[in-house]
Formats: C-alpha cells, sequence, structure tokens
C-alpha cells in the first residue's frame, strides 16, 4: 500500500529535520550540547551539567538558552530532589511548569544524563516531522496540497527552538495533532494533544482556548471534552510545581507577560538594540496578527481558531521577547503555519469561484 500523501510530506520533514541536525552536530565535533545552548556566563547551570556529564560542555556566548533548563529538569523532572537539580535553576516554577518535554526525554527521570543530551534533539527531530505530518493531513482534509504541511517544518520559529532544544516544537506539533483530530471529529485525541502540549507549554491554553471560543460562535456550544483535560493537566502540576518547590523571595516568574498591550513591541523598536532583520521580522508578525484573525474568521480549520490565541497574545509580550527576531519568531510560530495553509486555502477558494463563474 502507498503511504498516503500526509505520511510522504511527514517523512519528508523528518529528513529535513535530521539534515538540519546533523549539520549543526558536524560542526560542533558531533558533541549534542552544542544544541543544549549551556552560557558562558550561567556558571551554575554549566557546572551542573559538567558534574554530571563527567565531561566539559559546549557553551554559547552571554547566558545561553532554553535547552540548558530542560536539560536540568530532564534529570528529575517529578522533582523528586529539587535541592540538587532545580535549585540551579534561575526561575524554578516558571521553567517547571514546561515538563512534557524534559519528562521525555529524561524517560521520567531514569535515562542517564548523556542519553539526555541526545534524547533532547531526537525528541524535537520526530516533532518536526510529526507536525508536519498533521498539517499535511489538514491540508488535505480542506482540499490543498499536503505539501503545505511543510509550513510547520520549514518555520523558522521551529527551526529556532531545533538548535537551543527548546520545547516549541513538540508543543506546537501536539496541538496540530489535536486539531486534525478535530477534523475527524475525534474528540478524546484531540483532548489528549492538548493536553500534552499545554505540559509542554502552558501557553498552548491560549490555543485551545480560542479553539473553543470559535466553536462556541460557531456551533453554539462549548467543547468541554477538548478544553478541560488542558486546564485541568495545567493547574494540577501548577500546584504540584509549587508544593515541590517553595517561593523564592524577590525572584519574579513571569517576565515575558506585560499589562500594557505593545509597550514591548515600542520598547522593542525604539531602544536601539534590534537589528534590521529584527525589524523586519517585528513587522511581519504586526502584520499576521491582524491577518491571520481575519482569516479566522471566514476559516473553518482548527488549526487557523487555535493560532487566534496567539495573534492575542502577541500585544502582551514583553521587550525580551520581541527585541530579537530568534525569540519572537518562537513564541509567534503558530502564526506564520496557520497563514501558509490559510494562503493556500484562499487561493483554492479563489480558483473554484473563477471555476464557477466560468461554467455559469
Amino acid at each position: 500500500m502507498k503511504p498516503s500523501g500526509a505520511l510522504r510530506v511527514g517523512s519528508v520533514a523528518l529528513v529535513l529535520a535530521t539534515v538540519a541536525a546533523i549539520r549543526l552536530l558536524a560542526v560542533s565535533g558531533w558533541d549534542p550540547t552544542a544544541f543544549t545552548a549551556f552560557g558562558e556566563d550561567s556558571v551554575e547551570i554549566t557546572s551542573y551539567a559538567e558534574e554530571k556529564l563527567g565531561r566539559e560542555v559546549r557553551t554559547r556566548v552571554l547566558q545561553g538558552h532554553d535547552g540548558k533548563f530542560f536539560f536540568v529538569l530532564a534529570n528529575d523532572p517529578l522533582l523528586l530532589e529539587p535541592d540538587e537539580n532545580a535549585a540551579v535553576l534561575d526561575r524554578q516554577r516558571y521553567r517547571s511548569q514546561r515538563i512534557l518535554y524534559p519528562l521525555l526525554a529524561g524517560g521520567a527521570g531514569i535515562l542517564p544524563p548523556g542519553v539526555v543530551v541526545w534524547a533532547l534533539i531526537g525528541i524535537n527531530v520526530v516533532a518536526l516531522g510529526v507536525g508536519s505530518w498533521a498539517v499535511a493531513g489538514i491540508a488535505m482534509k480542506h482540499g490543498v496540497s499536503p505539501w503545505w504541511g511543510l509550513g510547520f517544518a520549514l518555520n523558522v520559529g521551529l527551526l529556532s527552538e531545533l538548535y537551543i532544544d527548546g520545547a516549541g516544537i513538540l508543543a506546537f506539533a501536539l496541538v496540530c495533532v489535536g486539531a486534525l483530530a478535530l477534523e475527524h471529529d475525534r474528540l478524546g485525541p484531540a483532548a489528549i494533544a492538548f493536553a500534552g502540549a499545554a505540559l509542554t507549554r502552558e501557553v498552548m491554553l491560549a490555543f485551545v482556548g480560542f479553539v473553543a471560543v470559535f466553536w462556541l460562535i460557531r456551533k453554539r456550544a462549548i467543547p468541554w471534552l477538548v478544553v478541560l483535560p488542558a486546564a485541568v493537566a495545567v493547574s494540577g502540576w501548577a500546584l504540584f510545581v509549587r508544593v515541590r518547590l517553595p517561593a523564592v523571595e524577590g525572584v519574579d516568574q513571569v517576565k515575558e507577560i506585560t499589562l500594557v498591550p505593545f509597550s514591548g513591541l515600542i520598547e522593542a523598536v525604539t531602544s536601539g538594540r534590534a537589528v534590521s532583520v529584527d525589524l523586519v521580522l517585528m513587522f511581519l508578525f504586526v502584520c499576521l496578527i491582524v491577518l491571520v484573525p481575519v482569516r479566522a474568521w471566514k476559516s473553518d480549520v482548527y488549526l487557523t481558531w487555535g493560532a487566534v490565541g496567539f495573534a492575542v497574545l502577541a500585544p502582551f509580550l514583553t521587550v525580551f521577547v520581541w527585541q530579537k527576531s530568534w525569540d519572537i519568531s518562537r513564541a509567534l510560530a503558530p502564526l506564520v503555519t496557520a497563514f501558509l495553509l490559510e494562503f493556500a486555502l484562499a487561493r483554492r477558494r479563489q480558483l473554484q469561484g473563477a471555476r464557477v463563474g466560468l461554467d455559469a
């Protein structure tokens, strides 16, 4: 039996992701810690990693990036020994909230650190394939080429996540799988996928929430079975984290959200720290903040409905997220994939309208 179009796209995406990972490994002496993004200035975590691995690790400039936190969590994802592991995190409760990715990479804390650094890479490579398969399946369901599914694997924000062992790939792949399940009226699998996504990155609750909002508008009902598992999973884990990790006085756990709309964007533009590529991407994402909700209002695609959550969230992101193209492309990655899919669907509708006009 020949593979379906979606499976073919997912396989191609998996190959592309593997090649991208091999490229960085090859120029890094085949050291997987090149992905983990330990920072030269993050002395405590870097020392922790070297003690766990029994060797030196590759470091990046300044503080490094997200992968170093997930490495720490993967060694103790259930927070059984927080004084030995989570204690080296800068914002313990915030970092520990995003648990599914390190939980998988660490085999629930069973796998040794030497395996964890490879597992963090492998999970993201596979997730790029799975997410592309899911988006391709959604595209086929709506009558366009499955190759638009590569809008997942080639999303610059997700490729950025690959190179820092970020959790965004797995989180977005899971909501795409959930959206595909909804396209086929499979509410149970969708609920499980959405819950997993929210446990990977709690911001995915915005995606789930706007699926529910559009569902209510279109179908005059609230999909409790779809929404509640994600909300309960995140709330339950947050409670557990707060039991295991005491509050640290003077530590601001959340630095990515502001209550003043667009203040982060304005500060990023006027600070003088942004280079040309940063400014271009800021402009493009401002456009997507408008375009995706407009398309969603006319769309029947669950993926687009959920992506509106990120358009609503974007104005409240702080300068720490907006000022660098690396970070804003990761934070708002769902907008890019959703827009590309809607672009394909708009072209299809135009062609159909032209044919109808000719037939008339």
